[in-house]
């Protein structure tokens, strides 16, 4: 019976904040924020129209950043969210950055081509991310595409323009998760689902999630006294890109899209606005309260304190930083 109240009471707590949310868009919330967002530099990953840092980039712009540098895989989703973006803000000073984080060649040279921009970096938002691959992929160092690229590209993108941030008097790095992370642990020995043996869609991206938040964690823990501030973000669910190019038999299995591949209306019920969704990009990259939650993640626009050990233990963080940095072939210390 205690269990039954207390999920009750849970459950009533999270509706109230989910209601208090419904009010907060990201261009509100960039409001309120405006002084933090004008003349700082910031930089976006995953900026395809109708994603959800194409709108993060979009509200940005409006507020006067010094810099905004905007990276996507696509060079032609590049040209298209930067002429968008251009147009609303004829003045805003936006450079694109072709990258793909699913190689490390390509990180590589686009975290060189950062430095050369730049001395400095405020802000990263991290929110590139494939989802939900069909088939077993890997990337061209034979990792999970899911693993490799949402979290392993921007592992080692994040650690290569490092010194451009540590330049920043409040360097901030927001990593985008998803509320999938509470359904897979990291498979330390097995990140690659027995070579594709094992492999199923979801709990490869659900992995990709967690080691987002254990990223966050690591970054806190390392560089928290070196003044950076690092925040995972759960940003709830919507219908962005990444629902229409996931394959349609996949969705229609776990109940999310009917056989037109459109969302469901059980989906549609539970899902935000983009505007909704990117509020939580704008205050996890700009809101100076948050200095005192550093590694700690936020959903609907606060602090979420229900993140399930696997995805925020220290142990296991750290156990991550080195997995990563033997996949990357490259250590990263900040002694």
């Amino acid at each position: 019976m205690t269990g039954v109240t207390s999920e009750a009471a849970f459950s009533a707590l999270q509706k109230e904040k989910e209601a208090r949310f419904l009010d907060l868009t990201s261009d509100t919330v960039a409001e309120r924020l405006d002084a933090q967002i004008r003349g700082a530099t910031v930089l976006i990953s995953g900026v395809t129209p109708g994603s959800l840092g194409a709108d993060a980039a979009r509200v940005i712009a409006a507020h006067g950043p010094k810099l905004l540098i905007l990276a996507n895989r696509s060079e032609k989703s590049l040209e298209t969210t930067t002429a968008t973006i251009k147009e609303a803000n004829p003045g805003a000073n936006v450079k694109p950055l072709v990258m793909d984080l699913a190689s490390q060649q390509s990180v590589r040279s686009a975290a060189a081509v950062v430095l050369s921009l730049t001395s400095v970096v405020d802000v990263l938002i991290n929110s590139a991310a494939v989802m939900l691959v069909p088939e077993f992929t890997t990337t061209p160092e034979g990792i999970e595409m899911h693993f490799g690229t949402n979290h392993i590209g921007h592992f080692l993108f994040t650690n290569l323009i490092m010194p451009a941030l540590l330049v920043s008097p409040a360097p901030r790095v927001v990593n985008i998760s998803a509320a999938s992370h509470r359904s897979s642990p990291i498979r330390f020995d097995d990140y690659n689902f027995a070579s594709g043996k094992e492999y199923e869609p979801f709990l490869g991206y659900a992995q990709s999630k967690c080691a987002n938040l254990l990223f966050t964690v690591s970054l806190a823990q390392k560089l928290g006294k070196k003044g950076l501030v690092a925040i995972g973000v759960d940003p709830g669910g919507s219908i962005t890109n990444l629902f229409y190019r996931a394959q349609r038999s996949i969705l229609i299995k776990h109940g999310w899209a009917d056989e037109n591949g459109e969302p469901t209306e059980a989906l549609k019920a539970t899902v935000k606005t983009v505007p909704q969704a990117t509020a939580n990009y704008i205050m996890a990259g700009y809101d100076p309260t948050l200095r005192d939650n550093n590694g700690g993640v936020i959903t609907v626009c606060e602090i979420d304190h229900s993140i399930p050990d696997h995805a925020k233990d220290p142990v296991l963080a750290e156990k991550l930083w080195k997995l990563s940095e033997k996949i990357v072939g490259q250590e990263f210390s900040y002694e």
